[in-house]
């Protein structure tokens, strides 16, 4: 089986940050089986800057040196950002309305043909794969 690239969201980040034990085990499932774990430059700002907003320097260096390090970065291209910019344009026409770091991480998804792991049930609606790991297998 070909391996699967992950992108992994804000609050999948902020689940590992937090110890949630059933995200972790699916994080170390997936990594021992040969996937890739995505942390793209917009989930990278999104964590940084809730945690530089709290003064969360523990939490932000624990990010930054130690979590982060472990998966692979995932570039914004040119490309990603007309991408972005077309789904804002079809999504605002269908009266629907996503954060700008959203429709970047599905922009990022739909050129690396990834999966958005994510707890957010708006990607749904977008043109990609996602799952949900708090939820049980």
């Amino acid at each position: 089986m070909d391996p699967v690239t992950y992108i992994l969201d804000t609050n999948v980040i902020a689940d590992r940050i937090r110890r949630h034990p059933q995200v972790i085990a699916r994080l170390t499932k997936a990594g021992e089986t040969g996937n890739v774990l995505g942390l793209c430059d917009p989930v990278y700002y999104e964590v940084s800057r809730g945690l530089l907003k709290v003064n969360a320097t523990r939490k932000l260096r624990h990010f930054r040196e130690e979590i982060s390090p472990l998966m692979d970065r995932l570039a914004l291209i040119n490309d990603d950002w007309q991408m972005a910019a077309q789904l804002w344009a079809d999504m605002r026409n269908q009266g629907r309305q996503f954060s700008d770091v959203d429709l970047l991480i599905a922009s990022i998804a739909q050129r690396l043909n990834a999966v958005v792991v994510t707890a957010d049930a708006d990607f749904a609606t977008l043109p990609i794969k996602s799952e949900d790991w708090r939820r049980t297998e």
